[in-house]
């Protein structure tokens, strides 16, 4: 009986061997795998057990025409084909997915706007969409900069954005509301701009999102990278803003009282639409996020056309011709 056991885990082993499909770059070759492939598919936002349908389908066509061995780049044009069959713009997000992932430089997403309209969920469906695992919120690196400057030092970055106003120690020529903000912000902009440089030294894509993108505040350099892709966020309906606390407030498991942003509601939408305003003076796309669908698309185009724009000007100059 073990005899005829073992014989049946050969057969069996045998088959494996037989079905066993190998994917080669030009750097590495590794057997195909559904759960790798149906992980990049989940990442341009198809449902998980989409995904895998998908990834079953596509390797079942390839054992069936015999394919032993497939490049990265054949699999690819494969993969993209049975999105396009499915839905082009899944095809496109896909392609876009391919470029970021084999990109050697970083790409950095900026995604400011004041409170409640939206960045942190925004950020995180970009985040999706693009494949970049890395979202910081500005609120995280104010924190940090809470422990490394004393509140004595930065009475106004120990108060929220929108009400630092009540903590200057000096009486302010312009609206105390945006002088107190700017003076809440500077600090943060430092721990921005640290954790740009990080990401451009070291390759790794991110996205930072939150209120503390100011653009007169950021140093030119970064803003003008081109790697680096800044949007500011805007609800221009006030009671569709007022409505988000509302909404937030229900929904989020945090402490976060709708009660206290409505008490500085005047205050929040002094700062939304300075912020508005400033992105305009340098040149950053200004969103309605009015739709979160409609707003990603906006965002990821914009970089897409961006990216695939700079690969024609890289191609162009590369040439002989």
């Amino acid at each position: 009986m073990a005899e005829k056991g073992s014989g049946g885990g050969e057969k069996k082993e045998e088959r494996e061997r037989e079905d066993r499909i190998t994917v080669k770059s030009r750097h590495y070759e590794m057997p195909f795998s559904r759960g790798v492939l149906a992980r990049s598919l989940t990442a341009i936002g198809i449902e998980p057990h989409k995904a895998y349908e998908i990834a079953l389908e596509i390797k079942r066509e390839l054992q069936r025409e015999g394919v032993r061995e497939i490049s990265t780049d054949e699999l690819a044009d494969i993969i993209r084909q049975k999105l396009e069959e499915i839905d082009e713009s899944l095809a496109e997000r896909y392609e876009l997915w391919r470029r970021i992932k084999k990109r050697e430089e970083p790409i950095i997403v900026l995604i400011g706007g004041a409170s409640g309209v939206g960045t942190s969920t925004i950020a995180a469906e970009v985040g999706h969409r693009l494949g970049i695992t890395n979202v910081i919120g500005t609120d995280a690196i104010r924190e940090v900069m809470r422990r490394v400057l004393a509140e004595e030092l930065y009475p106004t970055l120990y108060e929220s954005s929108y009400t630092a106003w009540k903590r200057l120690r000096y009486k302010p020529a312009e609206d105390p509301v945006i002088t107190g903000f700017l003076d809440h912000s500077e600090p943060v902009v430092v721990g921005i701009e640290g954790v740009v440089n990080r990401s451009i030294n070291e390759g790794i894509h991110v996205i930072i999102e939150g209120v503390h993108i100011v653009p007169r505040l950021i140093k030119k350099e970064i803003l003008n990278y081109p790697n680096v892709f800044a949007f500011m966020l805007a609800v221009e309906d006030e009671e569709a803003h007022k409505w988000r606390f509302y909404a937030r407030s229900r929904d989020t498991k945090l402490s976060r009282p709708a009660e206290r942003y409505l008490k500085y509601f005047e205050e929040i939408r002094k700062i939304h639409d300075f912020l508005v305003e400033d992105a305009e003076d340098h040149d950053i796309p200004v969103i309605n996020n009015e739709h979160i669908d409609e707003t990603v698309e906006e965002i990821v185009s914009y970089i897409s056309s961006k990216l695939l724009k700079g690969e024609k000007e890289l191609a162009k100059s590369s040439s002989w011709w």
